[in-house]
């Protein structure tokens, strides 16, 4: 009787064991322990690290395939200002003739992005040829509690930045001018480096190296090293060259899975040809928060303390305030970007450093199932930080504003009609490009068909 009582209780906890064993087994199929960094909080990419370079994203994630992507643009413009003169000059009609290539690469750790993008300008004078080059890689590497991120944007531009912002939508995914360089958490003003106006060739180059190393689930520095340079050829005005350098290291936590706070200490330093403008030596501190609703709604707000020394002749120390807003949403059928940043800058070719204010809006809407349009509009105001350089002006305003519908004939064809106007004003008359006045006013208006054949998988 004793040993069928033992032999019933072995039974017993023979058969829990197997129970609690086959939870344990099913659990472990259905709901593995994560590891840490691989799907931590922070690292999360709909909420990414907010003293970074990245930021979240309402697009809807798309399959990470491997490709080569060729597009091709032919547009004809008129633009009433050709020569981009100070108080205005003859209108003239402009062809466009762009190409693209992309590559998108993925691995099990790593991401690759690479687009060139090539073309010319051409008026109906037969000297007014422009050449346009650019350039743009962007690559990732991760491991478990932590990723690196290099970017750079190298851009031969002939007229400014107006032909490539008003070509009606650019070939390509945007990498080359910008559209891969991260705008989300940074610096104020960080990626902000204008080329001026004018018809002067200039070589710009933009390259960051923004490194995430996560120390808890919810918490993770990062370090930013950012380049920038511009160079005018053929400058009978010298407009200001220009290098910035920046260094930032911040410290981010994820308070919620929608609120995020952060801490930003950064050193910039703005270089000027000796006989221009000498050095800026610039030291900002930010504080910031974010509140994130993936796939709807994101918003960004930053602001803290600037010392700024100016060291040409004399050294001219001051305080001033950096700061930096932006409120992405996605409604039902349109998405919208307003933001607002004060920072210093190096000029823009037109002072040798400034303290300048952006504001911009971009909605974009679909309409019907194969019209898409976008509307943007921004104003900056640039207030220069010393008396050298060539242009005598204390004060340099710009405004645009313009809308792009583009029509999807099918899978491989779009037709763009574009247009765009914008004004940049001194408080004093300036002479650039043997042209003198207080504004410089521009309305282009853009037709324009691309080809995008069908993306080359190479996986």
């Amino acid at each position: 009787m004793s040993v069928l009582r033992s032999i019933r209780w072995v039974l017993v906890l023979l058969s829990i064991s197997l129970v609690a064993a086959a939870q344990d087994s099913s659990q472990s199929q259905t709901a593995p322990a994560p590891a840490f960094g691989q799907t931590a909080p922070i690292l999360n990419p709909d909420n990414p690290p907010l003293s970074g370079l990245d930021e979240p994203s309402l697009e809807m994630k798309t399959a990470s395939r491997s490709f080569i992507s060729p597009a091709v643009q032919v547009g004809e413009s008129y633009d009433s200002n050709a020569a981009n003169a100070l108080s205005g000059s003859k209108g003239e009609p402009v062809s466009n003739v762009l190409g693209a290539l992309d590559l998108q690469k993925f691995w099990p750790k790593t991401d690759l992005f690479l687009e060139y993008l090539g073309g010319g300008v051409f008026g109906d004078n037969p000297y007014f040829v422009r050449e346009l080059q650019a350039v743009g890689f962007e690559g990732v590497t991760r491991w478990r509690t932590g990723q690196v991120t290099a970017r750079d944007g190298f851009s031969y531009l002939p007229d400014g930045s107006f032909f490539a912002a008003s070509a009606g939508g650019l070939p390509g995914f945007g990498i080359a001018t910008g559209g891969g360089i991260g705008t989300g958490s940074a610096l104020p003003g960080l990626l902000h480096f204008g080329t001026g106006i004018g018809t002067i060739p200039r070589l710009s180059n933009t390259g960051s190296l923004d490194v995430v190393q996560a120390i808890t689930p919810r918490s993770a520095f990062t370090l930013i090293g950012a380049f920038a340079n511009a160079h005018y050829f053929d400058n009978t005005d010298n407009l200001s060259n220009s290098d910035q350098t920046t260094v930032e290291g911040g410290y981010s936590h994820l308070i919620n899975r929608h609120d995020q706070l952060a801490a930003v200490e950064a050193f910039q330093l703005f270089q000027f040809p000796t006989t221009s403008g000498g050095e800026i030596y610039n030291d900002v501190f930010n504080i910031r928060w974010s509140h994130t609703i993936s796939g709807k709604m994101s918003f960004v707000g930053g602001v803290g303390p600037q010392w700024t020394e100016v060291r040409y002749v004399v050294i001219s120390p001051n305080w001033s305030v950096a700061g930096r807003a932006a409120l992405r949403y996605r409604f039902r059928h349109t998405s919208m970007l307003a933001s607002y940043e004060k920072f210093t800058t190096a000029g823009g070719g037109i002072f040798t450093g400034a303290q300048t204010q952006i504001a911009q809006l971009t909605a974009r809407r679909p309409i019907g199932r194969t019209f898409d349009l976008t509307a943007e509009g921004g104003y900056s105001h640039n207030k220069r930080l010393q008396a050298a350089g060539s242009v005598n002006a204390n004060i340099y305003d710009e405004g645009f504003a313009g809308a792009t519908l583009r029509k999807h004939l099918n899978r491989t064809w779009d037709i763009i009609g574009a247009y765009r106007f914008s004004e940049a004003w001194f408080d004093v008359p300036v002479t650039i490009g043997g042209s003198t006045g207080k504004t410089n006013r521009r309305q282009i208006g853009t037709i324009a068909l691309e080809w995008h054949p069908k993306a080359i998988r190479i996986e």
